[in-house]
């Protein structure tokens, strides 16, 4: 294309020259003539128009392919990070980054095939033909090139930290907002729309301000483009000089000034380009940053599959703290053994570490000290995949997509037929609804299951974790935000599934872990009292305390300071 785009000036010169003198020289013919001139041309014109529609066709296809493969990697690795890695950072925050990063990058890629390589190859063509037609043009046009950019680079410099200020606003905010949008019932609950509104006019007045700014520099940047104006000016001015003193033709006269403007055209697409560039860097350092992000987690080199796991779980002198809440020491010297097949319940006042031990067993964080071992072998030396796949965890909240019901079930086993998802379902006490539900397991269940209540929710859930069929269970508080009918058929559901399996259930509810093998009650970081619900009772220490508690024992409820 820049090649062909270099004949329309020697067309010009030609025509010109015929039309003035009567007689021209033309590099393709010997004895050029106005017709074959025009015909030329028009293929020319032609030439360009495809060449010009399969550039902008390749480019789109290529920012296309680039920003989806580009959206893959970023996806790949924010799945490859540990969950501490999101405890640190907001979900919107990381969306707004990941977003404008591989904007930018598509951005800066697709402008560089359309615009920046051929108005570089344009110039190069351009001024090595002015160059053979005379040195001194080609010299003098190609140094406006110096100043231009030292102007241009300063003025990007200033823009840029403003810039910067705007993606970081941009980037805290849009995680706000996202948050605003996932939690819009606590907002309806505490009338918060106006408070909401308020915030986000205030970010606005602090966007509109710095764009303000932004455009009070690039006002500035006008210098260097008046310099350019008088600069190319002078260059015209003696090329019309050289044709008034008869040392050029007319012709010549027109075609060193389109090849001038063919030079001068690349010079505002490289500072087009040089400042797409500057304001998308910060754009996609933040999304490097995000694949630069290390898990905290990782297996080793060759790690072991369990082929057959057994289920037996241990806690050897496992210590624990959490680097996000400032090294808070949760866990101190805990060892426990749950042997195949057997039940242990977890209880303790909040913030003991009775979910931190749930973490641990899935491998969501590593102890600082100690091991924790599935079937004698240490967490660290297993396969995630092997883990995962003999392990199972049902927490308080049940995480749902805005799918189908079946959609949601097969997360557990994707390859399950209906009738496995059936049996699911009637092992977790969901068929009852489902059955009800106008498209059974084809219903729509909304963003978080908000279509259904709390409770079936909780039963999807447990149907989910049956399809999956894990050798060890872990039950954190599954049951505590259910009503008592609710709580009733979960807990039935629960009884069924951990027939066979290892289990450790973490309950608030005394009533939910009566039947436990073994229950362990946590306090002060340490294992406090450990035991059979009847031999804990025995003790009259914490645990008979807490049954007391929930007995509604008075003297008890004074004790603990619940009542005056």
């Amino acid at each position: 294309m820049s090649l062909t785009r270099q004949i329309y000036p020697q067309i010009n010169r030609s025509l010109i020259d015929l039309v003035s003198t009567g007689k021209t020289k033309f590099f393709l013919f010997s004895e050029p003539s106005f017709l074959s001139l025009i015909i030329l041309l028009l293929l020319i014109n032609i030439l360009v128009s495809g060449l010009n529609r399969f550039s902008v066709y390749a480019s789109s296809i290529l920012g296309t392919k680039l920003e989806h493969y580009l959206r893959e990697i970023g996806f790949r690795h924010l799945l490859k990070l540990s969950v501490g890695y999101y405890n640190h950072h907001q979900s919107g925050n990381i969306m707004s980054k990941l977003n404008r990063g591989v904007n930018g990058i598509r951005n800066i890629v697709s402008n560089l095939g359309i615009h920046f390589f051929p108005s570089i190859l344009t110039g190069i063509f351009s001024i090595i033909t002015v160059a053979s037609i005379n040195w001194k043009v080609s010299l003098v046009t190609v140094f406006v090139f110096i100043p231009y950019f030292f102007l241009k680079r300063q003025h990007f410099n200033e823009v840029s930290k403003i810039e910067d200020q705007q993606d970081r606003v941009m980037d805290r905010e849009y995680g706000h907002f996202w948050e605003v949008l996932g939690n819009i019932r606590l907002v309806k609950t505490f009338a918060a729309e106006s408070f909401e509104l308020k915030k986000f006019s205030q970010t606005v007045s602090k966007l509109i301000k710095g764009s303000y700014r932004i455009e009070l520099g690039n006002n500035k940047s006008t210098i260097s483009d008046i310099f350019v104006d008088i600069w190319m000016l002078g260059v015209y001015g003696y090329i019309f000089y050289l044709g008034l003193q008869k040392q050029i033709t007319v012709g010549t006269v027109i075609l060193l000034t389109q090849y001038i403007e063919m030079i001068r055209q690349p010079l505002w697409n490289l500072s087009w380009i040089f400042w797409v560039v500057k304001h998308t860097q910060v754009s996609v350092r933040g999304f490097l940053r995000i694949l630069q992000a290390k898990p905290d987690l990782t297996e080793i080199q060759n790690p072991t599959n369990l082929l057959s796991p057994q289920g037996k779980v241990e806690f050897d002198n496992v210590w624990f703290k959490y680097p996000e809440k400032s090294g808070q020491e949760v866990l101190r010297g805990v060892s426990f053994t749950v042997q195949p097949g057997k039940t242990l319940a977890l209880v303790g006042k909040s913030g003991v570490g009775k979910t931190t031990i749930a973490h641990l067993i899935i491998r969501f964080f590593d102890p600082d000290k100690g091991r924790v071992l599935l079937d004698g072998i240490d967490l660290r030396d297993l396969s995630f995949p092997s883990l995962r796949a003999a392990t199972g965890l049902v927490m308080q909240e049940s995480y749902l997509y805005d799918d189908t019901i079946a959609s949601n079930l097969r997360y557990g086993k994707p390859n399950a037929t209906t009738e496995e998802l059936i049996i699911a379902c009637r092992v977790a006490n969901a068929m009852e609804f489902i059955e009800k539900l106008p498209r059974g397991l084809e219903t729509e269940i909304g963003e978080r299951g908000i279509k259904l209540s709390g409770g079936q929710n909780q039963r999807l859930s447990l149907a989910r974790t049956v399809l999956k069929n894990p050798k060890v269970l872990v039950l954190d508080e599954a049951t505590s935000a259910l009503d008592s009918h609710s709580e009733l058929l979960v807990q039935d559901a629960l009884w069924k599934l951990i027939k066979g399996r290892t289990t450790i259930i973490i309950a608030h509810r005394l009533s939910t872990i009566q039947k436990a093998d073994e229950i362990i009650v946590l306090d002060k970081k340490k294992i406090a009292e450990q035991g059979t619900h009847e031999s804990l009772l025995k003790l009259n220490g914490i645990y008979s305390s807490l049954h007391k508690v929930q007995s509604g024992q008075i003297s008890t409820l004074k004790q603990w300071d619940l009542i005056a």
